[in-house]
């Protein structure tokens, strides 16, 4: 039988589309691998991750050699070390008392401004609020109204003065009786008197108004003042030392008394920590001890502190005193209310297997370390760390004695392996 026209019509396309398919997968099939692109000096970390295509450890970064040494990369090996046995101690970062600065206005008055907010950094000398001083006000008419009357006294002893002068020379020639010249003397005394009074009142209202913070120049230009049309009862509180704005009461139109605390400025450079320390723990601390702290934000990094002050009353409760030290806030790393460590030496020693502090990192919350095996490989390990003296701490796992550990530049290691943990999710 012959096929039929259809059967005839179809076979040839489909025998054609067969065909190209069988081609193209021959020629794909000896198309070259392609594979992402690395950076410069840190290879991925997974895939083919060398020129071998061997397998990658998902715990692994590689760096080489020659980036080890520009980006200051060293290791040395994890060793025996004599730590001095620490007391560890938990407490909070709180204020220094001393060093902030409560702000209260002089007098009763009106907020009309407030050029800063909850927060802010302010510096010496910078404004804070403007607010118009009603005792001020008031003050300033007093010293107006005195000075108008020593005025008004001045000129009437300069009168008296030029008439007591001309009776005594008409004294001399007779012109007058004796009596007249003493009551224009009298007179003049009076007036003199009265000046005396009217200058002292002058001078006491001007102390009232030096106390609003107002200098002699200021009275000086207060004519100035009143003809601009600014009033001139007017005062601005300033910033009396730099910090943080970290208590902020002022509202604009808010009629405020001297008791009033507007804002509080507290100088962060130096800190207070406060520890609990158990009462049977009292003995190892002593007031003028060095002690640690450390907190959760800055793994690895050690705040020298000192022990200032040791309370003098157990709570009852937790059968704990309180110890205040005091830290150096050295770039501001430090922030109030942070939970911290406070690590107190005692007075014996014994030998563990450590690190320097700066090797420890933290990722997803939890230490680890950075050991290198082959010249560019290096490993994540976890560890299980213990306690710290002399810049250096306790590794209780993770890692053992020989295993060569990055010390500089473990944070940079650290970059790099969450960079390509990064690239392999993406």
């Amino acid at each position: 039988m012959e096929p039929s026209p259809n059967k005839q019509h179809w076979s040839l396309p489909l025998l054609t589309l067969i065909m190209g398919i069988a081609i193209g997968a021959f020629i794909y099939s000896r198309l070259p691998e392609k594979t992402p692109p690395s950076r410069p000096g840190v290879a991925q970390t997974t895939g083919v991750g060398t020129a071998a295509a061997t397998e990658a450890s998902p715990d692994m970064v590689q760096i080489t050699p020659e980036a080890q040494t520009e980006m200051g990369i060293t290791v040395a090996p994890a060793a025996v070390h004599s730590l001095r046995d620490t007391l560890s101690a938990t407490g909070t970062v709180a204020e220094d008392l001393v060093r902030v600065a409560h702000i209260r206005p002089l007098a009763r008055g009106l907020i009309e401004k407030a050029y800063v907010r909850l927060g802010d950094r302010v510096a010496k000398g910078d404004p804070l609020v403007e607010y118009d001083n009603i005792d001020l006000g008031i003050a300033l008419g007093e010293y107006l109204s005195a000075q108008a009357e020593l005025q008004r006294a001045l000129t009437d002893l300069e009168v008296k003065r030029t008439i007591l002068n001309r009776g005594k020379e008409m004294l001399k020639a007779g012109a007058i009786a004796l009596t007249a010249y003493d009551l224009r003397e009298a007179e003049y005394r009076d007036v003199e008197a009265k000046t005396a009074g009217a200058r002292a009142t002058v001078s006491k209202i001007e102390e009232q108004i030096h106390r609003f913070g107002w200098s002699d120049q200021d009275l000086a230009d207060m004519p100035s003042k009143r003809v601009s049309g600014h009033s001139i009862s007017h005062t601005i509180l300033r910033a009396p030392s730099s910090g943080i704005i970290t208590s902020y009461h002022a509202s604009v139109g808010e009629v405020v008394e001297p008791a009033t605390e507007l804002l509080a400025i507290t100088d962060m450079s130096s800190l207070w920590v406060l520890a609990d320390v158990f009462e049977k723990d009292l003995s190892h601390v002593q007031t003028g001890k060095s002690v640690q702290v450390r907190v959760t934000s800055y793994p690895g990094r050690v705040f020298p502190a000192r022990i200032t002050h040791v309370a003098d009353t157990i709570d009852p409760k937790t059968r704990t005193a309180k110890v205040r030290c005091v830290v150096e806030n050295t770039g501001g790393l430090l922030k109030l209310e942070m939970f911290a460590a406070i690590e107190i030496p005692v007075d014996h020693s014994r030998s563990v297997l450590a690190v320097p502090d700066f090797a420890i990192q933290q990722i997803d919350s939890k230490p680890v370390v950075f050991v290198r095996g082959a010249a560019s490989e290096f490993r994540k390990r976890a560890v299980q760390t213990g306690g710290s003296s002399g810049g250096y701490t306790e590794i209780h796992s993770g890692v053992k004695a020989g295993d060569l550990v990055v010390n500089k530049g473990s944070f940079v290691v650290k970059t790099a392996f969450l960079r390509n943990l990064i690239g392999e999710n993406e």
